[in-house]
């Protein structure tokens, strides 16, 4: 996983959120951060568990994911990395955990009233 692009983590800070779903013992986890400034995401990363398709979206959100504000993130479908990367039907269920990821993302937004950090 390491040599897909966004993998990794971002060191908790202020300006860090972070969304986690899944667990791996049904098959799928994900950890998503994001650096905002301004506040818009301006890097992002993740950490996952899962197959290959849910590795690839993951990537793929982490560059989508660049200048989105929180409305956005609590927005995201799973659908758009479906479309994008072709995943079959079969692994939709996968990428519901990484929307649930993202959506995560949104509810702790720094300095939002609601965080949960």
């Amino acid at each position: 996983m390491a040599s897909l692009a966004g993998a990794g983590r971002l060191d908790p800070a202020p300006d860090v959120a972070v969304g986690r779903a899944g667990d791996r013992e049904h098959g799928a986890e994900v950890a998503i951060f994001c650096r905002v400034s301004e506040n818009r995401v301006t890097e992002a990363r993740f950490q996952a568990f899962g197959c290959p398709h849910l590795l690839a979206s993951s990537s793929w959100l982490t560059d989508r994911v660049r200048g989105a504000g929180r409305e956005q993130l609590a927005a995201w479908d799973w659908r758009e990395a479906a479309d994008a990367l072709e995943v079959p039907a079969a692994k939709f269920g996968r990428l519901l955990t990484l929307q649930d990821a993202v959506r995560a993302v949104a509810g702790n937004w720094p300095g939002a009233a609601a965080s949960t950090v």
